[in-house]
């Protein structure tokens, strides 16, 4: 009984989230049916690189040669 009241709570409780994903946005949209202008001003961003990139610039990226033993191992599970 106690299993069965919990599934049903849950999905009355998920059909409530699930309306309320749907139809929330919807009727948040319908209600605002007053238009106002505002002037657009651009925006410029100046960001410093040292901002970006707080540690600095990384070295170029590393390369591992595999042997043919494990080059057939990488072909043998790709293959799997």
């Amino acid at each position: 009984m106690n299993t069965i009241l919990r599934k049903s709570i849950l999905g009355i409780a998920g059909l409530a989230f699930t309306g309320g994903v749907f139809a929330g946005p919807v009727a948040a949209h319908a209600a605002d049916t007053t238009t106002t202008t505002t002037s657009v001003k651009p925006v410029s961003v100046s960001v410093q690189g040292d901002k970006l990139i707080p540690h600095g610039v990384q070295g170029t990226q590393s390369r591992i040669d595999l042997n043919d033993e494990q080059t057939a191992n990488v072909k043998a599970i790709i293959a799997a």
